[in-house]
């Protein structure tokens, strides 16, 4: 029971679905970057499940935060901390000294630079984050969105609609 948290009250059953994969991830990755109110984070992907949640998870630690979508960047050497949720690989956007996450493994091998600390998270389960993610949901501080949603015997559809991408939320099966 420990790795179990209650679903929000403040959403339905779909949505409360959508929360603990990429909420987790999105935390873990906060937690392993170890920002600081008023620290420059970058989310590469910022507009995804996981990215969306990262944005707003840090924003609510005071932390300054800018978002990249899949267009080149023209970045160099202002963030503090990227985090990289498609496989951007802008490690040059991090100060000396700064910190590079990515769950982008199948993109390949995270980036190496001279002076950044780099890694790839890898989620694992914790209830406790769980039941806080589950808390910032009921106080409005995230906002979990779903895209779209199918019956499960539409589960093509479902993945063409993935396929198709300019997601908005997630796409979520109902069974």
């Amino acid at each position: 029971m420990e790795l179990v948290a209650p679903a929000p009250e403040t959403c339905s059953f779909v949505e409360a679905a959508t929360l603990p994969l990429a909420g987790m991830t999105a935390l873990q990755a906060l937690e392993w970057l170890q920002l600081e109110a008023g620290e420059r984070l970058l989310v590469a992907g910022g507009g995804g499940a996981v990215g969306g949640l990262a944005v707003q998870l840090a924003r609510a630690r005071g932390v300054q935060v800018d978002v990249l979508t899949r267009e080149e960047p023209e970045i160099d050497g202002e963030y503090d901390a990227v985090f990289d949720t498609y496989g951007a690989f802008v490690v040059d956007a991090v100060v000396e000294g700064g910190r590079y996450a990515s769950i982008a493994s199948q993109a390949g091998p995270v980036p190496v630079r001279d002076g950044v600390r780099t890694t790839n998270i890898e989620v694992r389960e914790d209830g406790v984050a769980l039941r806080e993610l589950v808390r910032l949901v009921d106080d409005g501080v995230l906002q979990l969105r779903i895209d779209s949603t199918f019956a499960v015997r539409d589960v093509r559809a479902a993945h063409e609609r993935f396929r198709r991408g300019g997601l908005g939320g997630k796409v979520t099966l109902v069974f």
